[in-house]
């Protein structure tokens, strides 16, 4: 290692170093304020001005962190800064991008987000810096994409000697209580050996565990492999509800049954679909990948088509409800809009897909998420209810959508005629007066 990079190597294991994260969402925000924590200094950076704002007066905007938390965090931070422009680029000796990275309106990867980020850091000098990428990308996206666009503004540098480039995905589960970023292993792949230790070097301080693998290309797989191995096999379980409901079969009996075998069986839930930034999204990113290469991933596409088809599979089933019920002109109330419970999130919600497909329709229907106030549906904007005898009295069928832990199960269920669980929330509830339709 040479002399350069063993003062970066010292500054990060002594924590002397100052660090600029890119990106204040659900993975850059927590990630700065536990290095601030761990006693670096830090600065955040994001584009979108009204964050920036926000955390300047102590206002968080992230379901995981309230503002008490966030203040109390930030207390304990010796040196914290929050910033819409790079400028703390030149004086930071680690910089993490963490700016998401969405599939866009055709269901290809969206990278713009990571392009203009790094082009944006590249003005500044990186030499004697590390450059640690966090956002999800396709295999070798760190190489061949982010790599030249740095060298491409600095071309006297040379990465694993003049600065380090790795990539380290994030791991977080929103609304997660028990895993963090402390006791979640950390997987870190660079583009030399150097520069992985210099990574590991910086969140060695931070997590429990460090896990090297050979290159930054194996570490953008595992993270694809991680979240492609969820999505498939809940494409599988999804499916076998939908054959369960043609065999007249609980579904969720038959899951909790599989699971009590010891060996060779991981239980996985059916749902109403797919959301949130991760599962749904990263598959997309090694199947474009693989088309890139004038090839496909059969499994891939066959779990995406499955989950996808989900809403749809729901709105038959509502359907089918009224039929049977002779029901005309229903009412309908959808409980939780969020992807999944205890969090306000609402990327790729299949609640949204449902309140779409209900709405090509024309079957009237209302929400309520007491974290999601508002929401536009094709250019009509609907606001959550509130939750009372009334409107369960008024409403035909309500669907449970996101199982939020806030909802009280016994209540709704005894002042509602018809109820829709796609979640098995009411698995709990042994007397209901409302008749109760499963997934």
């Amino acid at each position: 290692m040479k002399n350069n990079n063993l003062e970066l190597y010292h500054k990060l294991i002594t924590k002397n170093a100052h660090i600029s994260i890119i990106g204040l969402g659900y993975v850059g925000l927590p990630l700065l304020l536990a290095l601030g924590k761990e006693g670096f200094s830090v600065t955040g950076i994001d584009i979108d001005n009204e964050k920036v704002e926000k955390l300047k007066q102590n206002i968080s905007y992230i379901s995981d962190i309230s503002n008490k938390e966030l203040l109390d965090a930030i207390n304990t931070i010796e040196n914290v800064n929050f910033a819409n422009k790079y400028d703390s680029i030149e004086n930071s000796d680690a910089i993490i991008i963490c700016v998401p990275t969405p599939l866009n309106k055709t269901k290809d990867p969206d990278i713009s987000y990571i392009i203009n980020a790094t082009e944006q850091l590249a003005k500044y000098s990186l030499k004697n810096k590390l450059i640690s990428v966090e956002s999800t990308v396709y295999p070798g996206a760190t190489e061949e994409l982010i790599l030249p666009t740095i060298i491409k503004q600095n071309p006297n540098l040379t990465v694993g000697n003049d600065f380090n480039l790795v990539f380290s995905p994030e791991r977080v589960d929103p609304g997660q209580n028990y895993w963090n970023l402390k006791n979640t292993p950390k997987i870190i792949g660079g583009i030399t050996k150097n520069c992985t230790e210099i990574g590991t070097a910086l969140y060695g301080t931070l997590c429990n565990q460090v896990v090297q693998v050979s290159s930054a290309r194996a570490a953008e797989m595992t993270k694809l492999l991680e979240n492609t191995f969820r999505a498939t096999n809940i494409g599988l379980v999804n499916e076998m509800a939908i054959i369960s409901q043609k065999l007249n079969i609980d579904i969720w009996e038959i899951v909790e049954a599989a699971k009590t075998k010891p060996f060779g069986f991981m239980p996985f839930y059916p749902g109403p679909g797919l959301g949130g930034h991760c599962i749904p999204v990263d598959p997309r990113y090694l199947d474009w990948k693989l088309e890139t290469l004038n090839s496909e991933s059969k499994f891939i596409k066959l779990s995406e088509e499955i989950n996808f088809s989900m809403p749809n599979f729901v709105v038959s089933r509502i359907k089918n409800i009224f039929k049977n019920l002779i029901i005309t002109n229903p009412k309908i109330l959808i409980l939780g809009l969020a992807y999944k419970p205890n969090v306000s999130d609402i990327r790729e919600s299949p609640s949204i897909d449902i309140m779409t497909l209900l709405n090509k329709e024309n079957i009237k229907f209302q929400y309520n998420d007491p974290m999601v106030k508002s929401i536009e549906i094709e250019g009509q904007t609907y606001k959550s209810q509130n939750i009372d005898s009334e409107l369960l009295k008024n409403t035909d069928l309500a669907i449970i959508s996101t199982d939020h832990s806030i909802y009280n199960w016994e209540y709704i269920t005894n002042n509602l005629k018809y109820i829709f669980d796609t979640r098995n929330a009411l698995r709990n509830i042994k007397k209901s007066k409302a008749k109760i339709f499963k997934l």
